[in-house]
């Protein structure tokens, strides 16, 4: 069933997609805005900003929004990456207009109390040391920060202790009145809603935006960089995170580039699966997985082994990529690779919230509805020499960023 939309009467566009049997709605709301988009000063501003949202508005207190989240029931919470921030709600149906009233509230009406301001400058300043304790964490901002160099995409979302340190309520209040405004952000809504009651309701949410028409944001295109960081410290494994080029969200291949991850890392079966695990005993685990943006693209490769047989993975590793470009896929392997990227997609659409994310997604890089019909078909369309071919083209068998992490002397 097609989308039903509606624009408010301050420019925000709504979507909905009708579940009518179900007894649950979510509710999301997107705003092109991340990481990417700050000056070197804001580093981490939209993150920041995000968890300062939740903080007080005008008509609610910090503890009196976390009372109402947890008294409507679900999930509410919200993400930034380097080009999206989203806030979201899934609640049983008959919530759904006080999740979108709330969620409302915290977008246009947050006042960054300084109080609240100091207090969550802290809570973030220990989210940048746990990610700095996780060797995951580390190797893959590494490897952002070697790939993509002096781009805003090879800063780490979070910012640094020194940007952190130096937000204000001014900065934070600037950068929220420059972002979110109607057109920069836009509303999905997925589940069993009364949606003339549902437009009404944010018709009062909403009121409070933004007028700030935004200024355009000068953005440069990224450009990968090949090169390899290692960085010494007492873990007892060896981390390996293996960059090569991806493509952007809206790529005609990017459907082939998603089958042929699939298949390299994507599961049990996988290339990478049965010759570091199965075959070697490299590694516990290992995956391939491709984070693509608007112009630009990155597919990530991680495992983790001990001192003595990291050089040995990660020249198995790289053999893989190689060998990618000389042996095709059979008919069983691309036929698996589409048999799991199908059920991710068809499984994910079986909740309110999978839907509700499916509608941003498809409204943030396409700027319409795609249908479930089309992406099959676009899956089932990709054959094993359209993969070999983009191997190629990307040049996975030699340009190749690596970044290691772990107890690199003395073991």
């Amino acid at each position: 069933m097609p989308y039903k939309e509606h624009t408010l009467s301050n420019g925000v566009r709504v979507y909905w997609e009708p579940m009518l049997e179900s007894r649950a709605a979510s509710i999301g709301v997107w705003v092109r805005t991340g990481s990417r988009f700050e000056k070197p000063v804001e580093g981490g501003v939209t993150h920041f900003l995000e968890h300062m949202c939740f903080k007080g508005t005008k008509t609610r207190s910090a503890e009196e929004i976390a009372n109402e989240m947890d008294f409507l029931g679900g999930e509410m919470n919200a993400f930034t990456s380097q080009e999206i921030t989203s806030f979201y709600a899934t609640v049983l149906s008959e919530n759904a207009m006080r999740a979108g009233d709330l969620l409302g509230d915290l977008l246009t009406n947050s006042v960054f109390d300084p109080t609240e301001l100091e207090r969550e400058r802290h809570v973030v300043l220990e989210e940048l040391a746990e990610s700095r304790d996780d060797p995951e964490d580390r190797v893959m901002e590494n490897l952002f920060r070697i790939y993509f160099r002096d781009h805003p995409f090879g800063a780490p979302i979070l910012g640094t202790e020194e940007t952190i340190n130096g937000f204000t309520q001014d900065l934070v209040g600037h950068y929220f009145r420059e972002h979110y405004h109607p057109g920069n952000l836009f509303v999905t809504i997925a589940g069993n809603v009364r949606w003339p009651q549902m437009i009404e309701s944010l018709e009062d949410s909403f009121r409070n935006i933004s007028r700030n028409s935004g200024k355009s944001v000068t953005i440069s295109r990224p450009e990968p960089s090949f090169s390899r960081m290692e960085e010494d410290e007492d873990f007892e494994q060896v981390h390996l995170c293996v960059g090569v080029q991806g493509l952007p969200q809206s790529h005609p291949l990017q459907t082939t580039l998603r089958v042929l991850s699939t298949h390299l890392g994507g599961g049990m079966s996988s290339r990478l699966f049965q010759e570091v695990r199965e075959k070697r005993g490299l590694a516990y685990s290992v995956f391939a997985s491709p984070l693509s943006f608007s112009d630009g693209g990155i597919v990530r490769i991680a495992a983790s082994t001990r001192p003595s047989r990291r050089e040995e993975l990660l020249s198995v590793l790289v053999d893989e990529l190689r060998r990618l470009e000389k042996v095709p896929l059979t008919e069983g392997e691309l036929t698996r690779a589409k048999n799991q990227l199908k059920s991710s997609l068809l499984l994910g659409l079986e909740s309110a919230g999978g839907r509700m994310s499916k509608m941003g997604r498809d409204l943030l890089i396409w700027g319409k509805e795609i249908s479930v019909a089309e992406i099959e078909h676009w899956i089932d369309s990709v054959r094993p020499e359209a993969i070999q071919s983009l191997v190629k083209e990307l040049q996975w068998g030699d340009a190749i960023a690596v970044s290691v992490l772990g107890p690199l002397t003395g073991k």
